[in-house]
């Protein structure tokens, strides 16, 4: 107690630099905690939102989400037969482009077209399961644009219960409102399937995708001969430049996608390349859909299209291989964060670096006093470690509890669009950083006080 007293005092003698120290610290752990809480937080939303996902998707090869996906509706009666599946859903997708007359970018909203009596046969179904006002989509809603959003979206278009409101171009009326409290499921109005068709241009010889209610325990074996039903028949592949705008050259939302594309494909596919010759070898077939890539920009033939490694018609995911991607998707980000962490660290390593080798500097006489009164190499060692190790718990705590203040902050003020999550763990790694980091940055001082002679101490001096 008498060394840590000791040490406090010396801490406190030069208060601004040891405050400055400190706050290179406590800044270094604030950016830690928030960096790291980004992470944590999206691989939360993936866990909590997919985790509720008791069935599979079947969505069209190499599609990243079912919006981008487009498959024969006459494949349904096919999947139904497939042994263990329960129940079938088609389903129909399109981007919410502008509510209210408000363009909507960020987050993205989605018109999901669900075929009613079947969603709600379901034994578990996202949004119907989650309603919290007026509700959910019957039989009588069938054909027309009554509708159910998530409590976010009402939120922002401060829109009730028996609201009507326009959505591209189109007026629908507001009959209930969900909240599964995910930032990455609540993005969605809801109408009937054959209405979305309508609204979409959508015919009904397709769908975006098929959500299967496999029997108990069977999910992984469903999935597998769902594959197997549809293996080695052809089917067009989706590729990043079929959002090309038409007689545009460059279009930054194929660039994005081209991106998630590949992030999401886990390899199962490959990629076709978008400057490919307008016909295959020997395969004499004509380029498809040209316009669609714009001036000087050839289209791979329909064969490349076709070309899927597994020959597999369909992509089938379940809730743990989506997740799986999402999670692939952040390793990019944990990259940066480390980077970006380093840099801080550094800086605060240098900072404690240098207070302990000014600290000791001025105190060189009266180290040199200490030791030629009977002070051995481990006191002196472990006086100077000590305070370093100090500034590090302190500055620790301090940038550990004030980065959980920021992430809940930042959760209060757009919970609809991100959830950071600083876990315990997390906040007490945090502080151990610290502290070792402290102990560890005045070792060099220490074991340079610890080396001195008293006598050249106090000569130096």
């Amino acid at each position: 107690m008498g060394l840590l007293r000791f040490a406090c005092s010396n801490l406190l003698s030069s208060k601004v630099r040891s405050s400055l120290a400190l706050l290179g610290l406590t800044v270094a752990i604030i950016g830690m905690v928030s960096l790291f809480s980004v992470v944590a937080g999206l691989h939360r939303m993936t866990d909590e939102a997919f985790g509720r996902l008791r069935g599979v998707i079947v969505l069209q090869p190499g599609a990243p989400i079912p919006l981008f996906s487009r498959l024969p509706s006459a494949w349904g009666s096919e999947i139904a037969e497939v042994e263990g599946v329960e129940i079938l859903c088609p389903e129909v997708w399109q981007r919410a482009n502008v509510i209210e007359g408000k363009m909507v970018i960020s987050p993205p909203r989605f018109i999901f077209g669900v075929d009613i009596e079947t969603w709600n046969r379901l034994d578990h179904a996202l949004y119907r399961d989650d309603l919290i006002a007026g509700r959910f989509l019957e039989e009588q809603d069938r054909g027309t644009s009554r509708t159910v959003i998530s409590r976010s979206i009402a939120e922002e278009f401060n829109l009730a219960v028996g609201d009507r409101f326009v959505t591209n171009g189109i007026e629908l009326e507001l009959i209930g409102i969900y909240d599964t409290k995910s930032p990455m499921i609540d993005l969605s109005l809801l109408l009937d399937i054959s209405r979305v068709r309508e609204m979409s241009g959508m015919g009904p010889e397709s769908v975006s995708a098929y959500y299967v209610q496999p029997a108990a325990g069977r999910q992984d074996a469903v999935s597998e001969a769902i594959r197997e039903r549809f293996r080695g028949r052809p089917v067009e592949m989706w590729l990043p430049s079929d959002l090309k705008l038409p007689g545009s050259g460059s279009n930054p939302v194929e660039s994005l996608m081209q991106r998630l594309d590949g992030l999401l494909k886990r390899g199962r596919f490959e990629p076709v390349p978008e400057e490919a010759e307008p016909n295959g070898a020997g395969s004499g077939e004509p380029a498809q859909n040209g316009a669609r890539n714009g001036p000087g920009r050839e289209q791979p033939t329909f064969d490349e299209r076709l070309r899927v490694d597994d020959s597999t018609a369909v992509d089938v995911r379940t809730a743990e291989e989506w997740g799986a991607q999402v999670s692939g998707m952040t390793k990019d980000l944990d990259y940066m964060m480390m980077v970006l962490t380093g840099v801080a660290v550094t800086i605060a390593v240098l900072g404690i670096v240098n207070t302990m080798l000014m600290s000791v500097s001025e105190r060189i006489i009266e180290i040199g006093i200490l030791k030629a009164n009977g002070w051995s190499r481990r006191n002196v060692l472990t006086l100077i470690a000590g305070e370093s190790g100090l500034l590090g718990l302190v500055g620790g705590c301090l940038g550990a509890t004030i980065g959980w203040g920021v992430t809940q902050g930042i959760n209060s003020v757009w919970s609809d669009r991100i959830q950071l999550y600083a876990s315990p763990g997390l906040l007490l790694f945090s502080i151990g950083f610290a502290t070792v980091l402290g102990l560890l940055s005045g070792l060099y001082p220490a074991v340079w006080a610890m080396r001195l002679m008293p006598m050249d101490a106090i000569r130096r001096g």
